[in-house]
């Protein structure tokens, strides 16, 4: 049985905000399929639960110390297999909203995440967004945004 888009985009958001690598993990294999296909801005597709899970991993490297996480639009639409979610990347202390973006979720007939194609609508003010790869999806350089002064 297929979840509900809203408690998908709960389960989901819950994931990429996870601290503890092996709940991660075990949330990686709650809800992605094995042979699953991560598909993020400016790299090339992360396939399979240990690559998605590294993922979060590096994204929680980045963003962690910053003191930002996630967030769902609580908008998510289903139509058949897909589901469609907005989410934001806000200060954690205030809510304050520094970037949003929308995934476009393939679910297997299971209800796992086969395919997850991640979109930015808009990208950080406060610091530049250096995620350490270049328009070709190799990392070039230590992920380390950089706050700009205001």
């Amino acid at each position: 049985m297929l979840p509900g888009p809203n408690e998908l985009a709960d389960r989901y958001v819950t994931l990429w905000n996870e601290k503890d690598p092996e709940r991660r993990r075990a949330g990686v294999a709650a809800l992605y399929a094995p042979d699953a296909t991560y598909v993020f801005y400016r790299r090339d597709p992360v396939r399979g639960r240990e690559a998605i899970a590294a993922q979060m991993a590096y994204t929680h490297e980045i963003y962690g110390p910053m003191g930002y996480e996630f967030r769902s639009g609580n908008n998510a639409t289903g139509h058949h297999d897909v589901v469609r979610m907005n989410w934001v990347m806000v200060v954690a202390a205030t809510g304050e909203m520094e970037m949003a973006g929308q995934d476009v979720l393939v679910l297997d007939e299971s209800g796992l995440i086969r395919f997850d194609y991640q979109f930015h609508d808009r990208l950080p003010t406060s610091f530049v967004y250096n995620d350490g790869y270049e328009e070709h999806g190799v990392a070039v350089r230590p992920a380390r945004p950089e706050r700009i002064a205001r």
